[in-house]
């Protein structure tokens, strides 16, 4: 996988500026890799670093404001970011993104540009998405947009992928899997509150949450998912959860007497119940 900074904003809009390097720095000091000189931007004034399949962010302490989705980075804290994350250094402004297959140099250039303008449209929850591909008109004539509908349903059938959620619907259930290995991270668990509310803002929803991928668990991530449930029902909504494992259900159960919500063993079993 490889990451890139899509320039914002400036003449140069819409480049890709790809990070290779362990260490990518910003700043106005000759050695940092990306360098332009203005009262706003510190000498060495934040860096990014590429760990695994995660990349990361971390304020260099020089002074100036680090920002990142509007919000100022704390002096030499590091974040996690994710794709379509926005990040601002002084008069520099970048969006993330990610590729897995290579590209010419001109078709990565496009993919850049497309990636900015499809940011600045409507945003579509995952739900809208669901609901749309449900009911597309189909030229029953036409073979290929025949064919295109069955691959698009397919897909839908799978799930629709929000950062770190696959969201799919199946009978009256809005199934949300968490990618997410680890649930500890403060700055990670503020984006997933994020996507949670931007994708379940919808009335009357029955949202079972998959924890078949996580596998550690902060008491700040406890008290997130409690104050979700909250908010659901201020849509008249409800959430229980399921595959948890033994030590993460232990620490849920301490909570379900006083937010109300039910863990289950697994999808099939949240089905027959009414909850």
């Amino acid at each position: 996988m490889k990451f890139f900074l899509i320039v914002a904003k400036g003449k140069k809009r819409g480049m890709p500026i790809p990070i290779e390097i362990d260490l990518f720095l910003i700043g106005t000091a000759k050695m940092c890799q990306l360098r332009a000189v203005h009262d706003d931007l510190g000498e060495q004034h934040c860096a990014f670093s590429v760990r695994g399949s995660k990349v990361f962010i971390r304020d260099l302490g020089s002074g100036k404001a680090t920002i990142v989705n509007g919000e100022i980075m704390p002096p030499s804290e590091e974040w996690p970011l994710h794709k379509g994350d926005k990040v601002a250094a002084g008069p520099l402004e970048f969006m993330i993104n990610f590729r897995e297959k290579q590209l010419s140099q001109r078709d990565l250039e496009e993919w850049a540009l497309k990636q900015l303008d499809e940011d600045h449209g409507a945003k579509v929850s995952a739900l809208d998405e669901l609901e749309a591909v449900k009911n597309a008109q189909i030229d029953q004539q036409d073979p290929s947009a025949v064919a295109g509908a069955m691959i698009a349903r397919m897909s839908a059938a799978k799930g629709v992928l929000r950062g770190r959620l696959r969201i799919s619907q199946e009978a009256t259930l809005t199934l949300v899997r968490i990618q997410d290995v680890y649930l500890v991270d403060d700055a990670e668990l503020i984006h997933l509150k994020k996507e949670l509310h931007d994708n379940l803002s919808h009335p009357n929803l029955r949202v079972l949450l998959d924890f078949k991928n996580v596998r550690r668990m902060s008491t700040s991530a406890t008290e997130m998912l409690a104050e979700l449930v909250q908010w659901l029902r201020t849509f008249g909504s409800s959430l229980a959860m399921c595959r948890l494992r033994p030590e993460l259900q232990t620490m849920m159960q301490g909570m379900q007497s006083l937010y109300g919500f039910r863990l289950f063993p697994d999808k099939e079993a949240a089905l027959k119940q009414r909850w």
